[in-house]
């Protein structure tokens, strides 16, 4: 455990001493998130807590490879993905700064995040196949398709739940600890554990921040590579190993922003909206009209993705 250990501990203390530093630098840029109607601030808050992140996730990874060759354990980058899921990370948080710089209309940003997928998908990082006590279900030409709509759907899931002081942060959390835990029973995952130990480090590490009241929010340069990174792990979870998980695992995992995000798609549908229009009619919301406070609502919301990762866990270790 020494080369997740690694990671982790590098990407949390590079994440607790960067993000106060990057939101100083945005509050002197004047890099804020404005309050409007759909927020719940009531102050302009800096939002590029996302740089933080992933920077930690970089020295993280770092502090993993370094170990790893120090212990002379070879890390498969292409079984394990690890190439892909280095580039596509760098590549959405790249989309989302520009879009917490400048802005971005939601067609450009969903199809940024479409040739993010493809990218990903050419470096390998497909669902090519599905197990499950059925046995094998080859995708084959439906690979692709399902792969980037696979992509498409975490990323935007997390970004959508990012709503309140750290909702999104936790969430992703929940599901990084269930995805470590499943993949801590397999043989050959060393690469998937580096990979979710950084990620977390980099989340705990900001999330004193990002706690309700917060200082400083991830922006989509957060809440887009965090999906990707979930999305990318869970593949990895399903295809590479010697004994990949059912697709339901995964699923359940990252089960709550996956459940708002559809509801979201079905809501705007029923009442023809524009499927990408924002509202305030997401899970969150709908919990503070019933009276809870912020840290109320993302404490309940917590502890429901909590439970379904105990639950994706459970079915992970007794398949």
């Amino acid at each position: 455990m020494l080369i997740p250990a690694s990671a982790f501990l590098l990407a949390l203390g590079g994440s607790w001493l960067l993000t106060p530093l990057i939101r100083d630098a945005a509050h002197g840029a004047g890099l804020l998130d404005e309050p409007e109607e759909r927020k719940v601030h009531e102050t302009a808050m800096p939002r590029l807590g996302g740089v933080a992140i992933g920077a930690a996730f970089y020295l993280g990874i770092t502090a993993g490879l370094v170990a790893a060759r120090a212990t002379g354990v070879a890390l498969e980058l292409e079984t394990g993905h690890l190439t892909a899921i280095l580039v596509g990370v760098a590549l959405i948080a790249a989309v989302g700064l520009l879009d917490d710089l400048q802005g971005m209309r939601a067609r450009a940003k969903l199809a940024a995040q479409v040739v993010v997928g493809l990218v990903a998908y050419g470096l390998g990082l497909s669902l090519d196949a599905l197990h499950g006590p059925w046995g094998t279900l080859d995708l084959g030409p439906w690979s692709l398709l399902l792969t980037v709509a696979w992509f498409v759907a975490v990323i935007n899931a997390v970004n959508l739940i990012d709503g309140l002081d750290g909702l999104a942060s936790g969430v992703a959390l929940t599901a990084m600890v269930a995805f470590f835990l499943i993949a801590a029973n397999m043989t050959d995952a060393d690469s998937t554990l580096m990979v979710v130990a950084a990620g977390a480090g980099g989340v705990l590490g900001f999330l004193r921040y990002n706690m309700h009241p917060a200082s400083i929010i991830m922006g989509d340069t957060g809440s887009m590579q965090l999906g990707f990174l979930l999305a990318a792990v869970a593949i990895s979870l399903t295809q590479v190993t010697a004994t990949p998980v059912a697709p339901w695992v995964p699923l359940l995992a990252v089960g709550l922003p996956l459940a708002d995000v559809a509801w979201a798609v079905l809501r705007r549908g029923a009442q023809g909206a524009p499927i990408l229009a924002p509202d305030k009619r997401h899970i969150h919301h709908q919990l503070m009209t019933l009276g809870l406070s912020t840290r109320g609502v993302v404490l309940v919301l917590w502890a429901a993705s909590a439970v379904l990762g105990a639950m994706a866990v459970a079915l992970a270790y007794t398949a």
